[in-house]
């Protein structure tokens, strides 16, 4: 009787480094596409840009809803081309990460709502009554956030029922993908120019608090069932992502958590 091939698991370090280059680009686009390109759209002169927040000169309920606008949208994008991909390379670990994280931020709309504070709060901030606002906020967060994550969870089961990724890799896909990118946000947030409050809402709540969903994604995918050939793939040492990596770490902490500041 054959012995059974043992499961094929993906490379811990890049997956790690997949994630760490993921979360950073979530940020950008979330700070600098999102709430940036609102800004100079409007002409609310920019101040500062940090890994937690960009800095205005003026409130603008557009500038912002824009920040999680982009998310939606980069998240979006990045499901439709990971459709197009035939194979679970680590470029197409990185769309589906990239999109999962983009479209966890719709959590932020939940957080505001409860908090009273951060982007949405200043959106719905002065209309009434404020109560009807707040719920409304939170609704539409829960929806979007359900939304998400069975977005994600259809994308990755795509690739197990194709036979490229094992049943038993999902937890390693995403556990050190969720751990790593909360690292790299929560670290750089430790050298924020705004303000210490900052690490426990921008840091810990913005990358271990918004991701959270991510950790369901692998019962989502096992509890179904499933009709699909054994794996045969998975994602390899590789290189250029932990080369990439460690670059986009050490500008991301060192540049962007301290922040970039403008002239007046």
């Amino acid at each position: 009787m054959p012995t059974p091939a043992a499961p094929i698991r993906s490379n811990l370090l890049t997956v790690v480094s997949v994630a760490v280059v993921a979360c950073a680009s979530v940020d950008l686009v979330h700070e600098l596409l999102g709430h940036g390109i609102a800004s100079w759209l409007v002409g609310d002169r920019i101040l500062s840009i940090s890994s937690v927040a960009l800095q205005n000169a003026t409130a603008n309920r557009f500038v912002s809803a824009c920040g999680t606008f982009a998310n939606f949208i980069a998240g979006t994008v990045s499901f439709l081309l990971l459709r197009r991909t035939k194979a679970f390379t680590a470029a197409a670990y990185f769309l589906w990460l990239f999109g999962a994280f983009n479209l966890c931020n719709s959590g932020y709309l939940v957080f505001s709502a409860i908090s009273n504070s951060g982007d949405w709060a200043d959106v719905v901030a002065g209309l009434t009554p404020p109560l009807f606002w707040r719920s409304v906020l939170a609704l539409a967060g829960v929806a979007a956030y359900g939304l998400g994550l069975r977005w994600t969870a259809s994308s990755m089961r795509a690739f197990v029922e194709s036979g490229d990724v094992a049943r038993q890799d999902l937890r390693r896909l995403v556990f050190p993908a969720y751990v790593a990118g909360g690292i790299l946000v929560t670290g750089a947030s430790l050298f924020n120019p705004i303000g210490p409050s900052l690490f426990l809402i921008s840091g810990v709540g913005a990358s271990f608090g918004l991701n959270l969903g991510l950790l369901f994604i692998p019962n989502m995918i096992v509890d179904r069932p499933l009709a699909h050939a054994p794996a045969t793939r998975s994602v390899p040492l590789s290189p250029f992502w932990l080369s990439l990596a460690l670059i986009v770490a050490l500008a991301y902490i060192t540049v962007l958590g301290p922040g970039i500041h403008f002239a007046p």
